[in-house]
């Protein structure tokens, strides 16, 4: 068994393995006084004087020289022989797996813009705010409109009743004139604040079908830009996964220039 020898590395190993353990069980014995210290630390004491005898046969360590096949190892710097100049820069393998798994600029850039638009759709759902002001005070219209047509149908309830009125009693006439008179103009101011009404009833609604026809707009776009961020995640997965095979790449070449170094 030559020393040095994978056969003499193996027995060497045991060897300290096992005599350790006698030695220390020797020192137990006589630290604790128990009996017999006095054998098991002559026998402790003996098997550490074996361990070293063999280890005097042991090879000295041979101290590589690993700047003979790393020369930046000794100036810090690379040169043409480095791995990084050889096989290219890290950007440049970067670049090549990029392209082989077809992500482009453009795409990184479309997704950008999809972020970019769907954080603008966001910010314009204060728009729904307004459409519902709009309809409530379209409602309020509609119900003072309602209120005023319920006091033209009382006014041409009393004008019924004054015109049976005149019917049966000529002496009343000139009275009744009078009382048509101002019948007819409450009339005619009824009609005109019921034309503004209706007029302001249908510039709320016109108002409120544009809100509404907003929010609809609105809607589909935040569902297309929900679309560009699920294309997104998809994108950034496929890149993630790329760059775990580029690391998979780069640990073999690694642990294939290890394995080359230490058979050399």
């Amino acid at each position: 068994m030559k020393p040095g020898s994978k056969a003499w590395k193996k027995f060497m190993a045991k060897l300290y393995g096992i005599g350790a353990s006698v030695v220390i069980i020797g020192a137990l014995f006589k630290i604790q006084h128990w009996p017999g210290a006095n054998l098991m630390l002559i026998l402790g004491l003996g098997t550490e004087a074996v361990i070293f005898f063999f280890s005097a046969f042991e090879p000295i360590h041979e101290e590589v020289d690993w700047t003979l096949v790393y020369p930046e190892l000794a100036t810090g710097e690379q040169n043409e022989h480095s791995p990084a100049l050889k096989g290219g820069s890290m950007t440049e393998e970067l670049d090549k797996m990029m392209e082989e798994a077809k992500i482009e600029p453009e795409l990184i850039a479309s997704l950008g813009d999809g972020m970019r638009k769907l954080s603008t759709q966001a910010n314009q759902l204060s728009d729904i705010t307004d459409a519902s002001v709009a309809t409530n005070e379209y409602v309020n219209r509609v119900s003072t409109a309602s209120a005023k047509m319920s006091e033209l149908t009382d006014t041409y309830s009393k004008a019924a009743e004054t015109i049976m009125g005149i019917s049966e009693s000529g002496e009343s006439g000139v009275n009744a004139g009078s009382e048509l008179a101002r019948m007819n103009s409450n009339l005619s101011n009824l009609n005109q604040m019921y034309e503004l009404q209706l007029e302001s009833a249908r510039t709320k609604l016109t108002a409120a079908d544009e809100a509404f026809s907003g929010v609809q707009s609105l809607m589909e776009n935040l569902n297309a830009s929900v679309n560009d961020t699920e294309r997104y995640k998809e994108n950034i997965a496929e890149l993630s996964r790329n760059l775990s095979a580029l690391n998979t790449v780069y640990g073999n070449m690694l642990s294939a220039m290890n394995v080359n170094a230490g058979s050399n």
